[in-house]
């Protein structure tokens, strides 16, 4: 299913602007992005806003995806998280707190059909082990400035570590996640 998306993505990148690829990848995704909006924001006017603006994004920069960097779904996914987390910031207002722990990777979406459900699995599984495998101080850091949209200025505030730690640690850790998740693909 994977290799679907990522073959349907490449269709919407000029010159050929598929738009029966994007109303594809819409019906087969939109609802577990606008789940990931509405989880972010908290409002579902805004979910639906943001979940529009992002397939705008997702049209317009179709061509920049590259599939040796990572599945569509993951690259859509980044898109509207972090046009969510724009958004809080526009407002001025922090994405409620939620426990450090891992949340998972389930978006919650009533589209799940059982492909996307066996490769989220798979996905989740693989970053869950890569996750579990970083210093508590690592994981800590990428989950809230991830997750939960914190700078590293903020991070530094909140955790009452200088900026250059906090930049370390989150750098560090990203390099390990990186490492072993290409080790297990």
């Amino acid at each position: 299913m994977n290799n679907e998306f990522n073959e349907l993505l490449q269709r919407c990148a000029a010159p050929c602007q598929d738009t029966k690829a994007l109303e594809r990848l819409y019906l087969a995704f939109s609802p577990k992005l606008l789940s990931l909006a509405y989880k972010v924001l908290g409002d579902k006017g805004l979910a639906e806003e943001i979940l529009q603006e992002g397939f705008i994004k997702i049209w317009q920069n179709a061509h920049k995806y590259q599939p040796s960097r990572g599945s569509a779904q993951a690259w859509m996914v980044t898109i509207v998280r972090n046009k969510a987390l724009d958004k809080l910031r526009a407002l001025k207002v922090r994405p409620k707190e939620v426990s450090v722990a891992y949340e998972g990777g389930d978006f919650s979406a009533n589209g799940m059909n059982p492909d996307n459900a066996t490769y989220l699995n798979e996905s989740l599984e693989k970053i869950t082990q890569c996750m579990d495998l970083l210093e508590a101080q690592q994981r800590e850091c990428l989950l809230l400035a991830y997750y939960q949209g914190y700078t590293h200025q903020e991070l530094s505030n909140k955790l009452s570590k200088p900026l250059g730690t906090v930049k370390a640690w989150v750098r560090r850790g990203l390099e390990k996640l990186r490492v072993c998740l290409d080790e297990s693909l």
